[in-house]
């Protein structure tokens, strides 16, 4: 694979399988939450919220998607790619993106995310994971 395309890669899998992968898993959290509470709602207000979800996955995920992928990139550049690494990677990109958020240096948005810093490590890691399980049957054809 051309080094380009090989550098390139992991930030368009985080950029776009991150944010997904980090809202699904939201949205399973809730929908247990929502199970073990009793009594049951309208199921309706359940999908009209994981809607809202992976919106909102997606509007303040992707810097940490797109970092941990540039991470992940620069790890790829020196040796092969694993699991240990993809959750490096989003820890590392969670932690840098909250000290960045600390100094004001990111705006008013993407505070909202790093309000709730465990959460947000919890919901990163878990993409990290699904993003790397899905992309593992390809990993020996990016080394190549």
């Amino acid at each position: 694979m051309k080094r380009p395309l090989r550098f390139l890669t992991p930030i368009v899998v985080a950029g776009v399988l991150g944010p997904l992968a980090g809202g699904l898993a939201v949205c399973v959290l809730v929908a247990g939450t929502y199970l073990a509470d009793w009594p049951l709602g309208p199921i309706a207000d359940l999908f009209g919220a994981f809607l809202l979800y992976m919106v909102f996955a997606y509007v303040l995920g992707w810097p940490i998607a797109l970092l941990a992928g540039l991470l992940m990139s620069i790890w790829m550049s020196f040796r092969a790619p694993g699991i240990i690494p993809a959750v490096a990677a989003a820890v590392g990109a969670v932690g840098l993106l909250w000290l960045a958020a600390a100094a004001n240096l990111l705006g008013p948005l993407p505070n909202l995310a790093f309000g709730t810093f465990f959460f947000t490590l919890g919901a990163s890691v878990a993409a990290a994971i699904l993003c790397w399980l899905v992309v593992r049957p390809f990993v020996p054809r990016m080394n190549s």
